[in-house]
């Protein structure tokens, strides 16, 4: 006679099960970081991965001939713009040092000292030093700055060999990647529908964070750059690599780099530029609001106050590549919530 699975059996291989789960995670943890670089790349480029695989028919030399692209542009184009961003950071500090810009001056002017006196008047700005707060703030930027550009001296080897793995990474995703897919799905303990659906809600946030965050923001960044460098300001790849960070925080976006630049200008005199600053700033809020519509229309898509704390989380958690693993982990997790929820209502998509 067959006899049923007790609940201590179930218990126990639940209980394996996790064990052995954080174990694999505590495996693989020392390299997390590379593997999210190669899956947010190897999702970049997987359609150029299939137009090689039409070319060149053997998975294994379009996913090689995609890698070689990928390695090329980062490489290159990233390495030079990486250089270039590095000595006009210390440019801008040297400029701070030496008083070239100062933050003395922009208090003193008539329309600085009109905006400082109308906040005095609240009694929460009276005992406030504006002039010394920026000081502080920019000493404490400086010394950011520094940390970061010393920290990155002495980690080259770390990132040399993680970019090794990441590439490594890479050429086995985009060639086995539908594979992987498949294997998990048949992990799933869920119906054929429901196994259907959440592949689905996953595709289109995966879809929805990478290519409607990273494609958006690189639109942006370089539409930023270029009107920084047609305006004559200076380091535009610095102003371009600030917008493409911004523009991963919902709400501020970009405007939190060129609206307090824009302000700069009008209080130093610099109307014109002013003006057309904030004529770039509009093209640059348009090109978010139309690329994002293009991409993201019809997906599933997060509350603004929820994608804010995730992009915070995320990088404060992995760093730089949080910008894009923060908000991707937050809405894995609503779709998994969502497809469980709907399995005891009887709702199977």
């Amino acid at each position: 006679m067959k006899t049923e699975p007790s609940r201590f059996f179930f218990f126990t291989i639940g209980l394996a099960a996790l064990l052995l789960g954080w174990l694999v995670f505590e495996v693989i943890r020392p390299f997390i970081l590379p593997i999210a670089w190669a899956i947010v790349f190897a999702t970049l480029f997987y359609p150029v991965y299939l137009v090689f695989q039409k070319w060149l028919r053997f998975k294994a030399l379009a996913s090689l001939a995609t890698l070689a692209l990928i390695l090329v542009i980062l490489v290159g184009p990233v390495s030079y713009l990486s250089y270039t961003l590095a000595s006009e950071l210390a440019v801008v500090v040297g400029k701070f040092k030496s008083g070239q810009i100062s933050v003395s001056a922009l208090a003193h002017t008539p329309a600085a000292n009109s905006i400082i006196n109308y906040l005095k008047g609240f009694f929460f700005f009276r005992d406030v030093d504006f002039e010394q707060k920026l000081n502080q703030a920019l000493a404490s930027l400086e010394g950011w700055l520094g940390g970061q550009i010393t920290g990155g001296a002495k980690n080259i080897l770390t990132g040399i060999f993680d970019f090794a793995l990441m590439g490594f990474s890479v050429f086995f995703l985009l060639k086995d990647g539908p594979g992987f897919i498949n294997s998990l799905r048949g992990y799933l303990p869920l119906s054929d529908p429901q196994k259907d659906r959440l592949i689905k809600q996953v595709k289109d946030m995966v879809v929805s964070t990478i290519f409607g965050g990273v494609v958006v923001a690189l639109a942006e960044g370089l539409t930023g750059g270029l009107a920084f460098l047609a305006l004559g300001m200076g380091s535009p790849i610095l102003w371009g690599a600030g917008i493409f960070i911004m523009s991963f925080v919902p709400v501020i976006g970009a405007s939190g780099i060129w609206v307090p630049v824009a302000a700069w200008l009008f209080l130093t005199g610099a109307i014109v530029k002013g003006i057309a600053l904030v004529l770039s700033g509009i093209v640059i809020t348009a090109e978010d609001t139309l690329l994002r519509m293009a991409i993201i229309s019809g997906r599933t898509k997060m509350h603004a106050l929820l994608i804010f704390f995730s992009v915070l989380g995320g990088i404060n958690l992995y760093g730089i590549i949080g910008l894009i693993l923060g908000p991707l982990t937050v809405a894995l997790f609503i779709s998994v919530l969502e497809i469980f929820g709907n399995v005891e209502g009887g709702l199977n998509g």
